[in-house]
This record gives structure tokens, C-alpha cells and sequence, in this order.
């Protein structure tokens, strides 16, 4: 009878208040978060904003509205990887027909390959040899290109190709575009603002730090970034002024994506008035305490997914 007893003191709280009774009360499981051990998050979907745990289908039904979801991930997780797949298709349950994949490891050089495949003129060993996927490519980011394919959902190859991106790296961004022949310039973002000081302190923070590079290479590699990240969100812009009524999953690095200081503000700088929702996914230790009001404070992201960290680090070649 407890719940009775609850109900009983909501409604004579709202009589005297003279509230409306539209807004139901909140439920037991979804009252705001303060510092959480990470095992309590592990598997949960956190709303930065009200620092409270959505139910999958609460959370797919308010970003399903959305023009794009810039999704922030930790490459090669494989429960990141199967989140993303997972919303993928529930995504595409919500919108029939109105779902778009994109994804930092497809590049726009490889579109034709990938229209082909999903068109049904290549198969998947044909594309992936084409794209030169690597296993772990194969392995966690496959299937989301697979699924797509059965579900006639296109796909996206955002980001600009590693060749041009390593050139800029190695050469500087004014010295590579001065080089470049008419197929790669289209390979590019078309205009580049101004790289910013916000931009730039927080790629030394986030990547920098952990990859001590030479001075003088330092300003070439925020180019090489910088590029990358103004070229897919060029591809994300170019998408929804063509096809505005759709969603774009665009799935990248939680570089690109956190703090909303790469792809999101380039995308806004872009397109002011683009319908955007914020994901990114967070890996925490069980006995790992999480302030959620200060990844709100933060500005980390609109919503935050939580796992485990993955058991073991990959070999990744460079």
C-alpha cells in the first residue's frame, strides 16, 4: 500500500499548490544523480541536463528527432561497439527510412566503394578489400556497416582520407592544399575557419599529452586534427541541407565530440540551426566514483552512456 500512501501525498502537494496535474511525478529509479560508483552506471544512460537514468527506449525516442546524433565512442570497445549497433537499429525503428550511418573510420574517398556495396554491386569481402579494413575494423565496426546495408540505410564516409590528413602532419595544412590535385581538393573540407585557441589547447590536453611530439611537429599535427574534424563536419552539413528530415548517427572518436568543442561547433558554426543531440560514452571502473553534476557543469555532452573499461588493450598499428 506504500504506493498509495505516495500518490495520496502527490496529489493533496498539488492541490495545494494549485499545480497542474499533467506532469506526473518522478519515478523512484530516475531521481537525479550525485557522485556514483561506476557499477551503479555500468550498462545506463545518463541525461546530463537533469542528471537522471533514462530507460533505451525513453532516450532513443528524444534524440530520434534529431538531425544528427554525434555519437562519441572509444574505439575497438566491444560494448561501445554493440551500443552503437544497438541504437542503430532501434533508430531505424523509430524512423523507417529516415536513418543515416556515418562513421571517423570511413573516409570520402570511400563513398563509391560503399554505395556499391549497398546497393548490392559488391559484396562484403569486395569492400572490405576496397576500403582496406583493417581485422579490428572488421571485427567491431562491420557490423554496423552490415546492418545498414540489410536495413537499406545509407552510409556516410565523413571524414577526410588518412593520406591527406598524415601529409598535413607531416608538410602543414596552406603547404598540402597548394599541392593538391582537383580529385584530392574535393577529398577536403572546402573552407576552414580560423583554427581556434579553444580547439587548440584542448587537443594538446586530450591528445598531445598522451603522444609527446617535437615542437615543430606539434602545430602541424592540431592542423592535421583540425582538418579531419572541419572536413566531417562539412559531410554531416552537406547531408542535412539535402536531406533535412533525416538522422544522422555520426559516429566518431569522444575527441570529436566532447565538450562540444570539434565536430558539434564546427557543425554549428556551419549550420546554426541544425537539430543536434550530444552522446558520448563514458568506460568506468566498478569502485570508480563519478560526479555526474560536474560532467553537466562541464558540458561534456547532452546525454552519457557508462561501461566497464574493456579487459584488455588492442594492438593497433600505426
Amino acid at each position: 500500500m506504500a504506493w498509495r500512501y505516495r500518490a495520496v501525498l502527490y496529489l493533496t502537494a498539488c492541490l495545494v499548490a494549485g499545480c497542474a496535474l499533467r506532469t506526473p511525478p518522478p519515478r523512484l529509479d530516475s531521481l537525479p544523480l550525485s557522485t556514483t560508483r561506476g557499477a551503479e552506471l555500468h550498462g545506463k544512460i545518463v541525461a546530463l541536463a537533469t542528471q537522471q537514468v533514462l530507460e533505451f527506449e525513453t532516450f532513443v525516442t528524444a534524440v530520434a528527432a534529431a538531425q544528427v546524433i554525434a555519437f562519441g565512442e572509444e574505439h575497438y570497445h566491444p560494448d561501445i561497439q554493440a551500443f552503437a549497433l544497438r541504437l542503430l537499429q532501434a533508430l531505424a525503428q523509430q524512423r523507417p527510412q529516415r536513418v543515416v550511418l556515418a562513421m571517423e573510420f570511413l573516409e570520402r574517398d570511400m563513398q563509391p566503394a560503399l554505395d556499391a556495396y549497398l546497393a548490392g554491386q559488391r559484396d562484403a569481402a569486395t569492400l572490405q578489400a576496397e576500403i582496406k579494413a583493417t581485422p579490428l575494423f572488421i571485427t567491431h565496426y562491420f557490423p554496423l556497416v552490415q546492418y545498414a546495408q540489410q536495413a537499406r540505410l545509407p552510409v556516410l564516409a565523413m571524414n577526410a582520407p588518412r593520406p591527406l590528413a598524415r601529409r598535413v602532419s607531416q608538410e602543414g595544412l596552406q603547404a598540402v592544399l597548394q599541392r593538391l590535385s582537383t580529385a584530392e581538393r574535393a577529398q577536403l573540407v572546402v573552407t576552414t575557419a580560423p583554427l581556434t585557441p579553444a580547439y587548440r589547447s584542448y587537443f594538446l590536453k586530450a591528445v598531445a599529452a598522451a603522444h609527446p611530439l617535437p615542437a615543430e611537429q606539434l602545430e602541424r599535427f592540431v592542423e592535421a586534427a583540425y582538418v579531419k574534424d572541419e572536413t566531417m563536419a562539412e559531410s554531416l552539413v552537406r547531408w542535412v541541407e539535402q536531406y533535412p528530415d533525416t538522422t544522422v548517427l555520426a559516429i566518431a572518436g569522444r575527441f570529436h565530440v566532447d565538450y562540444g568543442l570539434a565536430i558539434p561547433a564546427m557543425l554549428r558554426q556551419r549550420q546554426p540551426q541544425v537539430q543536434l543531440q550530444r552522446l558520448t560514452t563514458m568506460t568506468v571502473a566498478a569502485d570508480d566514483m563519478v560526479d555526474v553534476p560536474a560532467l553537466h557543469r562541464e558540458d561534456v555532452a547532452d546525454y552519457v552512456w557508462f561501461t566497464a573499461p574493456r579487459p584488455a588493450e588492442p594492438k593497433v598499428a600505426n
